[in-house]
This record gives C-alpha cells, sequence and structure tokens, in this order.
C-alpha cells in the first residue's frame, strides 16, 4: 500500500505480486524471472529484514517453496498477533547503488526530507543530507553531493555511473508529496532506492509509510 502511495506520485516500484501460498508464490516466480525476492506483507512487521520475513536471489521453484514456508514461520514467531496479509513475490533488482529517501516531520520547521545510504547499514553510517520541504532542482543535487556514499554512483571503481538525475528527480517528487500531505503524513521511508545506471532509473524496493 506505501509503495502505491508513493507509485501515485511517480515514484517506480520494483514488479511485484501478493500470493497467499507456496504455489502461487512459484507462479509469479516464473511470470516476474527469477531471480526474485519474497517478503512477507504486514503492516505489523514493519522492519521485514529484523524480523527474518526478507528472502532474497531465490533461483528456482524449489527455493521459492521453501523461502514462502521459511517466511510464515518467521512471522508467526516474530509477531504472532500480526495480520498477514500474504507474502510479497517480488523481481530481484540488481545492479544498483542502495539508497534511502525518507520524510520526517519537525515542529517547528515542518516536513524535512533526508537521503542517504540506504539497504540494511542505513542505521551504522548515518550518512545522510537533510533538507526544509519543498526542495528546487539545485538542492536535490546537493544533498546528493553531500553523502558519502554518492562517489558509488561516479562509477566507483569501474563500475557504470548511476542514474543522478533520477534520484534528483524522486527527491523533488517526494518533498512536494510531503508539503502536499503536511498534516496527515507522519513519516514515509523508502529503502532502499535502487540507482541503476545512468539511463536507467531508479526503482523502489520497499516503502514504508506512516499516517498520523
Amino acid at each position: 500500500e506505501s509503495k502505491q502511495l508513493i507509485a501515485a506520485w511517480g515514484i517506480h516500484a520494483a514488479a511485484e505480486a501478493r500470493t497467499d501460498s507456496a504455489d502461487e508464490a512459484v507462479k509469479a516466480a516464473g511470470e516476474l524471472g527469477y531471480p526474485v525476492v519474497l517478503k512477507a506483507d504486514s503492516a505489523d512487521i514493519p522492519h521485514k529484514t529484523e524480523a527474518g520475513v526478507v528472502r532474497l536471489s531465490l533461483r528456482d521453484a524449489p527455493a521459492v517453496r521453501a523461502a514462502y514456508d521459511e517466511i510464515i514461520a518467521s512471522a508467526k514467531k516474530h509477531a504472532p498477533h500480526a495480520k498477514l496479509n500474504g507474502v510479497l513475490v517480488q523481481e530481484m533488482v540488481q545492479g544498483g547503488v542502495e539508497f534511502i529517501v525518507g520524510v520526517t516531520y519537525d515542529r517547528q520547521l515542518g516536513p524535512m526530507l533526508l537521503v542517504g545510504t540506504g539497504g540494511v547499514m542505513v542505521e551504522v553510517y548515518k550518512d545522510i543530507s537533510l533538507r526544509r520541504c519543498p526542495i528546487t532542482p539545485e538542492e536535490a543535487r546537493e544533498m546528493i553531493a553531500e553523502v558519502k556514499g554518492a562517489k558509488l554512483l561516479a562509477g566507483f571503481r569501474g563500475a557504470p555511473a548511476g542514474d543522478v538525475d533520477a534520484l534528483a528527480d524522486v527527491l523533488l517528487r517526494v518533498s512536494h508529496m510531503a508539503v502536499q500531505l503536511d498534516g496527515q503524513l507522519a513519516e514515509l521511508d523508502i529503502n532502499p532506492v535502487l540507482v541503476l545506471p545512468r539511463g536507467k532509473g531508479v526503482k523502489a524496493a520497499d516503502a514504508l509509510v506512516t499516517f498520523r
């Protein structure tokens, strides 16, 4: 549901399908194309990695079946009272640099936009840049340049350069969304935002929106 919201603002997410059985998961994986990612779909489990309800790089039907069963078991163990909507089967986006884009609210300044090094290490590195919403295109590029991990977007050690223009566009869209939803939106995290090679855009692999 969070990804549906950001999609309404033009922020593309990885292709996915919600499934209710291991058979459905295998069928969805075949339609999306291997490798795939499986993750629990539950508003009561906001931090999926910590709960053990994410499986990456699944390359065949047996792996998908096993992952489906493991995710259901982990969800019940981690949050026995959580409402589980199903298991998401998602395309495995490869070759991207992980960033986080988020919004928090300051009592005096209002909506604040955040961009930084993303993925599971975001709490460790705390490599971020902040601005008050809404931002300008120039501020979007300034924010990206302030993130140390942005060096990876320049083609670090022979890797292809990342699509900085697409990441800057996401920052603009999120900043305007935060202003439009001021008074309703409590917090927004898009993590990871996978920045693909130049000209190929970005894809949101996960998102979490909290309303007041």
